[in-house]
C-alpha cells in the first residue's frame, strides 16, 4: 500500500468517526479539521506529481507551529491589568484589612507564628512577594489609615493579588467560551466583571478575594476544558483534570468559603462520571480507571496540597509570637522563645509536692487561656442578686501569667509539702490537694451556688471560720488521654480533670467574667456535668519543692519562670489537627457591632458600601461598592433564569418541548453550574451567626455575572433572528455595556480614591440612600 491510499484511507475513516456526545463535538475547532484537509490534499499532490516519492520522504517536511490570537482575548486581558495596577501605590496608607494582612506579611518573614481564622495560602503568596522585593518584615501600624513605612514595598505586595485579580477577566471570557456560549456573550460577561467597581477594589490591595477568585474561576475553567477534552487519559485530558483540583484546593486554601467551589465541582465530577456508566459501550475497566482518574486528581492530590500548605506553614512559623496563646501549652512550647523559655529543664511527672501553674485547655469568655488563679480575697458576703456566699477565699481564672496562679500538689496524709527523694509521682485515679502557693488555703469546692451561674458549686479556698462548713478539698485526678489506668501525670501532655470526692462534681471555667469585687476575672465552679470540654486542664509550669519553709517557697515560685529553655518537639499532625481545631471553633469572627456590616439580603442589590480608607487631609476616599448596573442586571438575571427554567419544565410536564433536547441539556447544565454555584456561594451566610460585610459576596458576583451572559445567549439562541426580541437583546447587551461603563467611570473616584470630593459630589454620588460616604 503507497502513502497516498493511506492518507485516503485515513480521510474516509475520519468522516465517519462520530463523537460520543454533543459537548466533545462542540469542542472540536472546524478551523482544525479544515487545516488537516489543507494538509491531506498538499501531501496528495505531491504524491501525484512524484508517483516515486517514498514514504521516508514524508519526513523532510519540517515541523510547523500554527497560533491563533484572540484579539478579544488580549484587549481584556491589557484594559484588566491597566485598571488594577494604575496608581498602585496611592494611597501608601494602610487600607482596610491590610492593617491585618501586612502584619501576617511581617510575621510571616520574621518566622513568627501567628493565629488566623482562615488558611495560609494567601499570606504565603503574599509573604513570597515581600521577600522578592527584599522586605523583612518591619513595620508598626495599628490603625487604618496609617502611613506604611518606607521599607514597605507596597506596590509590589499589591502587585501580586492585582495580577491574579486582572486574570480574572480573561478567564471568565475563557469560561464562557469553554460553556460554549457565543464570543460576544463572552465579552459581555468578561466586560462586566472587568468595570465591576467592587471586583477592581479588592484586587488592587493586600487582600485576600481577589486570590481566591482568581483560583475559583481558573478551577471552573479547567473542569469545563476537561470536560471538552474528547480523547481520554491524554495529557492535556489528565492536566486539566489535575488543574481542577489543585486550583479548587488553593481557592479553599485562601479562605474556607472556596470549599463551596469545591464542592461544586466534586459534585459536576461525580455527576459527569454518573452519566458516563450509561455508556455501555465503555469497557468496565475503563470506567475503573475513570473513578479512580477523578479520585486522585479531585480527593487526593487536593488533600495531598492542602496538608503540604500547613506543613510549611508550621515550618516556617516555628518562633512564639503574639498569637501562640491561643493554643495549647503543648503547641506553645514547641515554638521557640515564649513559653519555651519557661518550661524546658522542668520535671516531666507530677509528684506529691510538686509546684504548678494548671490551664484551661478552652479559650472561653474573652477568647484568650487563662490559669486557676487564686488570691487573698473574699466572695462577698451577699451578691447583687441577695443569694449568699460562703464568703471564703476566691479561686478564679485569671488570663495573665501570675505568681498567684501556682499551687502545691499535697498528699492528703502528709502534712509536708516537700517532693521526697524518690518522689512519689501521682497517676490516674490518685487522690491530691491543691495548696494555693502563696495563700497556703486548699483547693474547695461544697454545696454553695457559684456566683454567677447558680446552677454549678461554687469554688474557694478554705477559710475555717469554726462555723458547720467543713473543708471539702480532696480531688481525684482523672487523665483523660490516657494510654492506661497507671499512668502517671505528666506536664503539658496530660489533659486531666479534677473530681471532687465529696460531690462528684468537676473543676471548670465557665467564661463569665465576675463583677468588680472579682477583678473581673473569669468564674471558676465546679459543675456536676463531668464530661465536658470546659472541665478539662493541663499543668503547664512545673518545678518541685524542696524546702519547707513558706518564705523559701514563694521565692521558688518567683524563680520557677525563670528557667531557660528550648523548644520541645510536638508532631506536624499533633500540631495541624490542634490548629485546624482553632480555626474552625475560633470565636474571632463573633458577633460584633460595625458600621459597616451588612446583612445577606442587602447584598443582591448593593444597599450597602464599605469604608476602606479615606484621606486625613482631604475628602479623597476608598469604598468598597459595586456597579449598580452589573449588580442590578445580574441579580435579575439569575431569577429570571430559575423562572425560565420552572416554565420550561412545567411545559414538558405537559409534553409541550419548546426548545430542543441538547438545548434543554445545555441549559440545565449552565444552570447548575453557574446559578447553582451563585447559590451555593450565597445562601450559606443566612445561617452565619457573626458579622458579615459586602466583601463576603464577590465570589458569588463572579457566577451572577456568568448567569448574565448564559441568559443571553440562550434567548438570543432560540429566538428567531427576526424577532424583536432578537434585535433587543442585541443592542439591549450594547445599551448595557454603555450604562455600565458610565456607572464605572462616575464610582471611580471611590476605587482609586485619587480625587478629593467635595460635600455636593459626594452627595450626587449617593444613588442608593444607605449609602454612607465620608466627608470632613
Amino acid at each position: 500500500m503507497n502513502l497516498a491510499s493511506l492518507y485516503l484511507n485515513e480521510a474516509q475513516s475520519s468522516e465517519q468517526r462520530v463523537p460520543r456526545d454533543s459537548a466533545m463535538t462542540d469542542n472540536v475547532d472546524p478551523g482544525d479539521s479544515l487545516r488537516e484537509q489543507g494538509d491531506g490534499a498538499a501531501v496528495l499532490r505531491t504524491l501525484n506529481e512524484h508517483p516515486t516519492v517514498e514514504v521516508a520522504d514524508a519526513d523532510k517536511k519540517p515541523f510547523t507551529v500554527r497560533v491563533e490570537v484572540d484579539v478579544m482575548q488580549i484587549l481584556l486581558t491589557a484594559l484588566s491589568l491597566v485598571t488594577r495596577t494604575w496608581q498602585l501605590g496611592i494611597p501608601r496608607a494602610v487600607v482596610f484589612d491590610e492593617l491585618h494582612f501586612a502584619k501576617f506579611v511581617s510575621l510571616y518573614l520574621k518566622n513568627i507564628f501567628f493565629f488566623d481564622v482562615h488558611p495560609p495560602l494567601g499570606k504565603q503568596l503574599l509573604a513570597l512577594a515581600g521577600r522578592y522585593a527584599g522586605f523583612e518584615g518591619d513595620i508598626n501600624f495599628e490603625r487604618i489609615g496609617a502611613e506604611f513605612p518606607a521599607s514597605v514595598p507596597v506596590e509590589v505586595l499589591r502587585a501580586l493579588p492585582a495580577v491574579l485579580g486582572s486574570l480574572v477577566v480573561p478567564v471568565v471570557y475563557e469560561i464562557c467560551v469553554q460553556a460554549r456560549l457565543s464570543r460576544h456573550a463572552a465579552a459581555v460577561a468578561a466586560l462586566l466583571v472587568l468595570f465591576d467597581n467592587a471586583l477592581l477594589v479588592q484586587s488592587r490591595f493586600m487582600l485576600m478575594e481577589g486570590m481566591l477568585i482568581f483560583f475559583s474561576t481558573l478551577s471552573i475553567l479547567s473542569y469545563l476544558k476537561f470536560r471538552n477534552c474528547y480523547r481520554e487519559f491524554t495529557i492535556m485530558w489528565w492536566f486539566w483534570l489535575v488543574l481542577c483540583g489543585l486550583t479548587a484546593t488553593c481557592t479553599l486554601s485562601i479562605k474556607y468559603v472556596g470549599i463551596f467551589t469545591l464542592i461544586l465541582l466534586l459534585v459536576r465530577v461525580a455527576r459527569d462520571y454518573w452519566t458516563l456508566l450509561d455508556d455501555t459501550s465503555i469497557s468496565d475497566i475503563t470506567m475503573v480507571k475513570h473513578m479512580f482518574a477523578r479520585l486522585i486528581a479531585m480527593v487526593t492530590i487536593p488533600a495531598t496540597t492542602y496538608l503540604l500548605i500547613f506543613y510549611i506553614h508550621l515550618n516556617v512559623l516555628n518562633k512564639a509570637g503574639p498569637h501562640d496563646n491561643v493554643m495549647t501549652s503543648a503547641f506553645q512550647a514547641s515554638l521557640e522563645g515564649g513559653l519555651a523559655t519557661l518550661t524546658k529543664g522542668q520535671p516531666l511527672n507530677v509528684a506529691y509536692g510538686s509546684q504548678i501553674t494548671l490551664r484551661h485547655m478552652e479559650n472561653v469568655g474573652v477568647g484568650q487561656p487563662c490559669w486557676l488563679h487564686s488570691h487573698a480575697h473574699m466572695y462577698p458576703i451577699k451578691y447583687a442578686d441577695k443569694r449568699g456566699s460562703s464568703h471564703q477565699q476566691q479561686v478564679t481564672c485569671y488570663i495573665f501569667k501570675d505568681i498567684n496562679n501556682w499551687w502545691i500538689i499535697k498528699h492528703p496524709d502528709r502534712q509536708e509539702l516537700m517532693v521526697e527523694n524518690p518522689p512519689t509521682l501521682v497517676r490516674h485515679g490518685d487522690i491530691v490537694q491543691l495548696v494555693h502557693g502563696i495563700t497556703s488555703r486548699a483547693l474547695n469546692t461544697h454545696d454553695v451556688a457559684a456566683p454567677m451561674t447558680p446552677s454549678n458549686q461554687e469554688v474557694s479556698c478554705y477559710v475555717n471560720y469554726n462555723v458547720s462548713m467543713p473543708a471539702q478539698n480532696l480531688w481525684r485526678v482523672d487523665i483523660v488521654n490516657r494510654e492506661s489506668d497507671d499512668e502517671n501525670w505528666q506536664t503539658i501532655k496530660s489533659q486531666i480533670r479534677l473530681i471532687h470526692v465529696n460531690t462528684s462534681t468537676a473543676l471548670k471555667t465557665t467564661g463569665k467574667q465576675l463583677p468588680e469585687w472579682g477583678f473581673h476575672q473569669l468564674e471558676v465552679s465546679a459543675d456536676r456535668l463531668v464530661n465536658q470540654k470546659l472541665t478539662v486542664w493541663n499543668v503547664e509550669e512545673h518545678r518541685y519543692t524542696r524546702t519547707s519553709e513558706k518564705e523559701h517557697q514563694a521565692v521558688e515560685l518567683q524563680e520557677a519562670e525563670l528557667i531557660p529553655l528550648k523548644p520541645t518537639y510536638l508532631s506536624f499532625w499533633a500540631k495541624f489537627s490542634e490548629l485546624q481545631m482553632k480555626m474552625v471553633s475560633s470565636n474571632l469572627d463573633a458577633k460584633l457591632e460595625h458600621k459597616y456590616s451588612s446583612a445577606p439580603q442587602e447584598w443582591p442589590f448593593m444597599r450597602r458600601n464599605i469604608a476602606y480608607w479615606m484621606s486625613a487631609t482631604d475628602n479623597a476616599q476608598i469604598h468598597l461598592v459595586g456597579n449598580i448596573v452589573v449588580w442590578f442586571v445580574a441579580s435579575i438575571a439569575v431569577l429570571s433564569y430559575l423562572c425560565l427554567g420552572m416554565l420550561y419544565m412545567l411545559r414538558r410536564q405537559r409534553a409541550i418541548y419548546d426548545i430542543s433536547q441538547d438545548k434543554w441539556h445545555d441549559y440545565i447544565f449552565l444552570g447548575e453550574l453557574f446559578v447553582g454555584g451563585y447559590l451555593l456561594h450565597y445562601l450559606p451566610y443566612f445561617l452565619e451567626d457573626r458579622t458579615l460585610f459586602l466583601h463576603h459576596y464577590l465570589p458569588s458576583v463572579v457566577f451572577k455575572i456568568l448567569v448574565v451572559a448564559a441568559f443571553g445567549d440562550h434567548l438570543y439562541s432560540v429566538i428567531p433572528r427576526t424577532s424583536v426580541v432578537s434585535a433587543v437583546i442585541k443592542y439591549g447587551s450594547v445599551v448595557l455595556l454603555a450604562a455600565t461603563l458610565h456607572a464605572f467611570i462616575s464610582l471611580s473616584v471611590f476605587t482609586y480614591g485619587n480625587e478629593s470630593l467635595t460635600p455636593h459630589q459626594i452627595k450626587s454620588l449617593t444613588w442608593i440612600d444607605t449609602w454612607d460616604f465620608l466627608s470632613h
